[in-house]
């Protein structure tokens, strides 16, 4: 049974990979910036896995958050197996009218947040020898470009980019990180906007291919997954 940690665990594609990986046998804990979201999820899960889950309120782009879900891993001596970067703060709109706070606040979610997940994870001392995989939720717009969608996407790909150096310098030291690309997905991030969520994925699609890549042979990595909705881009 591994220990699983899952950023943005608390709805869409973070609650659908805690529920899948629940069911496959793992120990979850997950995080959230929302309380209340947060504590509802652990209440459905926790009647249907109990004693397998845990849930701590730690918003990633928050330094001092991740510092102290850091010191309480360490604390409880809590190595994590598995670490899946999913929290993400999504703002559409015009390149030129956006707000200097948005776009800071989706670099500090998007980029810094798993960067400090990944060294809490990798240090050594709290690993102990034990192997570790990362699942980064990425997004094809750090692949493509999309109108409206210029700091969300900016912030994805420079997140690809961070990963795919700290797998380069990760790798020979038992740290295997894979990114993964969906497409639309049905998730909260949508807001209220009015959309035709039949044309997306739903969450569980997405998390069944983290689920691959956090099953993947010991002698294999999943470096790049890229998945879109059957009826292609919206």
């Amino acid at each position: 049974m591994r220990q699983v940690l899952i950023s943005g665990g608390g709805s869409g594609i973070g609650l659908a990979c805690a529920r899948r990986l629940l069911a496959a046998g793992e120990r979850v804990l997950f995080c959230g910036r929302n309380r209340e979201r947060l504590e509802a999820a652990l209440r459905g899960l926790e009647a249907e896995y109990p004693g397998q889950v845990t849930a701590r309120v730690c918003d990633v782009s928050r330094a001092a958050d991740v510092a102290a879900l850091g010191q309480w891993l360490r604390a409880e001596a809590l190595p994590i197996d598995v670490l899946v970067n999913n929290a993400g703060l999504f703002v559409a709109g015009s390149l030129l009218k956006a707000e200097e706070e948005q776009a800071q606040a989706m670099w500090e979610t998007q980029v810094l947040g798993p960067w400090r997940l990944l060294k809490i994870c990798a240090d050594p001392a709290l690993r102990q020898g034990r192997p570790l995989r990362v699942i980064n939720v990425i997004s094809v717009t750090a692949l493509k470009a999309y109108a409206a969608c210029g700091f969300y996407g900016a912030t994805k790909a420079a997140l690809a980019s961070l990963m795919d150096t700290a797998r380069a310098e990760l790798r020979d030291k038992g740290v295997g990180i894979s990114n993964v690309y969906p497409g639309a997905t049905e998730t909260p991030i949508w807001g209220d906007r009015e959309l035709d969520y039949s044309k997306m994925m739903d969450a569980d699609a997405v998390a069944a291919a983290v689920q691959a890549c956090a099953d993947a042979s010991s002698r294999a990595l999943v470096e790049e997954l890229v998945l879109r909705p059957a009826g292609g881009d919206l």
